[in-house]
């Protein structure tokens, strides 16, 4: 009988040189569809507006500064302390153009067609959840479970599009526009006060870009909502 022996570091690169590209190509063959299904969008102006977001992606924008925490440093030598540094730490709070504005005013721009008490009992929902199972983590940003976000807009927007009796042909949009924003207001927004416990430096709400949270969540919410249909 032959035995095969795999090596430790076969998985990782597996990952890292079969999958991994295979779902990046996926998602940017994917998400023009999207857009074009909530949207209303012909091909080559969804593949636009996926382009704009990807190239903004680079962008961080500025809002505003704040004074960390204070920070001691002593050198020493052989035993003896011969000289200490104190710094204020700053913090820098942006915005991401492609991970956060341009996902935020798309999601805007559908409430122009979404009943309003329905929409806002989907993001009060959404925001609630998505604040819960948010956590500051140092040097890393505001950590959610990857599939909370979009699962609980999927299944909230659902659920209150089937409530209202409104037509499922709403529910993408209502996917899509209660994701985006109650992933920045309840993972983002509500969670400014603990920015400290980030640490110091630039902290960008979107900052993963493409790849962040906030664009995330109303990809796959919208996904989810197909799977519901």
């Amino acid at each position: 009988m032959r035995r095969f022996v795999f090596p430790p570091l076969l998985l990782p690169f597996f990952f890292l040189f079969v999958l991994l590209p295979f779902f990046v190509v996926l998602f940017v063959l994917t998400t023009p569809k999207i857009f074009q299904i909530v949207f209303g969008l012909d091909y080559l102006s969804a593949l636009t507006v996926f382009t704009l977001i990807i190239l903004g992606s680079f962008i961080n924008i500025p809002i505003y500064e704040k004074e960390g925490d204070v920070v001691v440093r002593s050198y020493s030598l052989f035993g003896f302390i011969y000289y200490t540094v104190t710094e204020q730490r700053r913090i820098v709070v942006a915005v991401n153009l492609g991970g956060c504005v341009l996902p935020s005013i798309l999601a805007l721009k559908l409430l122009t067609e979404l009943p309003v008490v329905p929409w806002l009992i989907t993001f009060a929902f959404c925001s609630a959840v998505i604040y819960f199972y948010a956590k500051p983590v140092p040097g890393l940003g505001i950590v959610v479970p990857m599939f909370v976000p979009p699962l609980i807009s999927a299944l909230a927007s659902y659920l209150v599009v089937s409530a209202f009796h409104l037509p499922l042909l709403l529910l993408p949009k209502m996917a899509f526009s209660s994701g985006v924003l109650s992933a920045l207001f309840g993972a983002d927004i509500l969670h400014l006060k603990d920015i400290e416990k980030i640490g110091s430096g630039v902290v960008s709400i979107g900052g993963a870009g493409t790849f962040d949270g906030i664009f995330l969540t109303g990809i796959f919410a919208v996904v989810f909502s197909l799977l519901i249909i």
